[in-house]
């Protein structure tokens, strides 16, 4: 009995207009496209992060460079200038 109800169930929904909608070819293209599409533009996307990531990274090794170009002429013979402030405990 369990077995008639649900295929008497199943040829019911089936039966429905919104079922009998997805069955027409035209709607399932339309809906292809629409899928296609949006996954040209995540792979645009992904590749555009991807590549000015990329070029960031490059830049900052660059800048990197140049700072160390600036302070090597300098020496650490004033970082003992400064003295460590002692905490009292009360």
């Amino acid at each position: 009995m369990g077995a008639r109800l649900l295929l008497t169930t199943a040829l019911l929904l089936l039966r429905t207009p919104a079922a009998e909608a997805l069955m027409e070819p035209g709607f399932c293209y339309i809906l292809d496209a629409i899928l296609f599409l949006y996954g040209i533009v995540l792979t645009v996307l992904y590749c555009r992060l991807k590549f000015l990531a990329h070029r960031a990274a490059q830049q900052g090794a660059g800048k990197e460079r140049k700072e160390e170009a600036i302070y090597t002429g300098l020496s650490g013979e004033g970082q003992e200038m400064y003295e460590t402030l002692q905490i009292k405990h009360s």
